[in-house]
This record gives C-alpha cells, structure tokens and sequence, in this order.
C-alpha cells in the first residue's frame, strides 16, 4: 500500500489486479440505459485508485475504505451522466454532436483499462485540490484543454475568447505550482 501511494506504477497495478472482482461487482449493482457497463467499471477503477491515494490505515480497513470509494465514483458518475442526458435533451444538440463521440466497442485489457484509469484518477485528485480556485467555466475550459481539445475548439464551443482560454491554463499552471504534490503531477505527466 505505501509504495502504490508513493506513486510506484507496479504497487499500484497489483492493487488494481488484486480488486478488480471488488470493482466489477460492485458495478454490477449499478444499472442505467445510457451508461455501458465498462464504462462503469472503468469509474469503478477510479474509484478503488483514489482509495489508495486517500487511505489511511489508523482510520478503516482498506476493503471497506475502497468499497465506499468505488460506490462513491459510480454514483458521482451516474449522476454525472444523468445530468449530462438531461442537458443534451434541453439544449435540443444535434443528432450529428451527439453521434460524433468514440462510439467504437474495443476489448479492454486489464492493463489498458488501469493504465487510463490511472492517469484520469490522477487527474481527478488534481481537478480536487485546485477546483476551489476556479469558476465554473474555467473548469469547464480546463477539463477540454487536459482532453486535448484546442484553444480554438474551446472558444468556439464555450463562446469564449481565445485570451480567456490562454489566461485560464495559465492559471492552472500558477495553481498547480501553489497547491498540488509535485509527486502526483509527476505520476500524471509520466502517464501520458
């Protein structure tokens, strides 16, 4: 447990290996028309991963601690989606925005599956720590910066300008300096 939460990658894979049955049937207690179950399992991954980060022996066994981990993640990610459904439904989008996503059905390995799942958990405890700093677009302008998406993409997605963009990432870059471990943006970058 303390080498996976001191960012060795093998520590923190065993675990993964060792808790997969743990987050598979969990989320197979979880069931939504517009959510595929490896997508479940995948947030369920995320979930057992923040559990080793935020766990603290003195405090709760480790099993119990994941357990709520892992059903935590999943609800948040229920929830997430039916608000997600929801607003695509109100904003009346376009058939050709909602089809326009990675729909492709691919087999997952274990290792693809933890090797992703790390580095979107990461990139979760980092969003945590620095949220409290940032409005809700700038959120929003971060989140599709760290999928990749372009500062011109941004601006036209968001109706915002390409300075508000700029000044946004430079923000987080001053944040991330000011507030979160140099270990866990080390862990994120290397994943990359």
């Amino acid at each position: 447990m303390n080498l996976a939460q001191a960012g060795l990658k093998e520590a923190l894979d065993l675990l993964v290996e060792k808790y997969y049955p743990m987050v598979i049937k969990i989320s197979s207690r979880y069931y939504a028309p517009w959510a595929e179950f490896q997508d479940l399992v995948q947030n369920g991954l995320v979930g057992l991963i923040k559990a080793v980060y935020y766990y603290q022996p003195d405090k709760s066994g480790f099993s119990s601690f994941a357990w709520r981990s892992i059903e935590s993640e999943l609800k948040s990610f229920l929830t997430f989606l039916n608000r997600k459904k929801n607003r695509m439904l109100t904003d009346a989008v376009s058939v050709d925005l909602l089809t326009s996503e990675d729909s492709e059905e691919t087999g997952y390995s274990l290792e693809d599956l933890s090797f992703s799942t790390a580095r979107q958990a990461i990139a979760s405890l980092i969003m945590e720590r620095i949220n409290d700093h940032l409005s809700d677009l700038e959120v929003q302008i971060i989140q599709m910066w760290i999928d990749g998406t372009s500062y011109e993409q941004i601006e036209q997605q968001l109706g915002v300008n390409f300075k508000k963009v700029d000044n946004t990432v430079q923000k987080l870059k001053r944040t991330l300096k000011e507030r979160v471990d140099p270990l866990l943006l080390r862990m994120f970058f290397d994943e990359l």
